[in-house]
């Protein structure tokens, strides 16, 4: 939840406006031993130290004990530096964190997605947990416990999974400065998943929500959204009470703090059920250099055949 700084248009009445991106370092996709999961990012054009975040996020994801296949998803034309050496696409026009995360979904090859913003940071055995709890539990989404960190500086270091004992919890929202403190997510007590959940696309589809019936841009509550529509079909969605991140708060810098009509715009004309994952997967956005789309459109792994990846991982 990190931008939003595009106009507002009503695009299912003037017509959805025309996009193409580019898709570049798929080789990895087609390989017969995947990974299980994706985490996609999205990459603003406009994100304040863009490649000291990127370079950082990117070696994150690496140190993940459970491997994980990247995707990066830039905007704008917006392209990766060089030393990017991971699955990344861009798309010609900006787009919002939705559409981006929605284009994430539709361009995953594997049964578990998730999202990870620029700014915060994994646990190493993070995706490992939150993955065996989806299995175990056969749930549609999985969420964890984030310490909510007010410097980059406390983001840096590599780090393991702990319990929520040294944390404590305080309502206030957006955070005040303080020490260890918790965001509630793992736990239940602030209502909400978290900055970052992982799902089972082989449950929910490649569906992300990105658009209100009218054709307007969800700019803020999106994950609000996706997660009462997983509710509202009665899926699993399950809690893990252990700190899996660190969240980074500046409410300067972050989407989820800006104003915006997403309440009002939902009341009155409610979700559509298009997104930027059905746009790309349809043709409608379409890739502008020669990919075999047939990597993103079959569908993806049963949660059976992925059980028996992690045990052969584990072994």
């Amino acid at each position: 939840m990190r931008w939003v700084d595009r106009p507002l248009g009503v695009l299912e009445v003037l017509g959805y406006i025309v996009v193409k991106f580019t898709s570049h370092n798929l080789s990895s996709l087609s390989q017969d031993q995947q990974p299980i999961v994706t985490v996609f990012c999205a990459v603003w054009h406009q994100q304040k130290n863009k490649l000291d975040l990127l370079r950082s996020h990117w070696e994150n994801l690496k140190s993940q004990t459970l491997n994980v296949h990247p995707c990066y998803i830039f905007d704008n034309g917006d392209t990766a530096p060089d030393w990017l050496d991971a699955p990344w696409h861009s798309f010609d026009e900006p787009l919002s964190i939705y559409e981006a995360w929605s284009a994430g979904t539709a361009l995953s090859t594997t049964p578990y997605v998730m999202n990870l913003n620029m700014d915060d940071r994994l646990a190493r055995d993070a995706v490992g947990l939150l993955a065996g709890t989806a299995l175990e539990t056969n749930s549609a989404l999985v969420c964890g416990e984030w310490e909510i960190c007010f410097d980059t500086k406390d983001m840096a270091e590599p780090f393991d999974l702990t319990d929520i004992d040294y944390t404590h919890f305080k309502p206030t929202w957006p955070p005040v400065l303080d020490e260890n403190l918790r965001l509630g997510s793992g736990t239940g007590e602030r209502g909400t998943f978290g900055p970052a959940t992982l799902w089972n696309v082989h449950t929910i589809g490649k569906w992300y929500p990105s658009y209100f019936k009218n054709g307007e841009v969800i700019r803020s509550m999106g994950d609000g959204f996706f997660w009462s529509v997983l509710k509202g079909n009665n899926l699993k969605l399950t809690r893990v009470p252990k700190v899996i991140g660190k969240y980074l708060s500046d409410p300067d810098s972050q989407g989820e703090f800006r104003p915006h009509q997403d309440a009002e715009l939902l009341k009155a004309h409610g979700l559509s059920e298009r997104s930027m994952s059905s746009r790309i997967l349809s043709g409608d956005v379409s890739c502008a250099n020669e990919v075999d789309m047939t990597l993103f459109t079959k569908a993806p792994s049963s949660p059976t055949s992925v059980l028996a990846q992690m045990q052969g991982t584990a072994a």
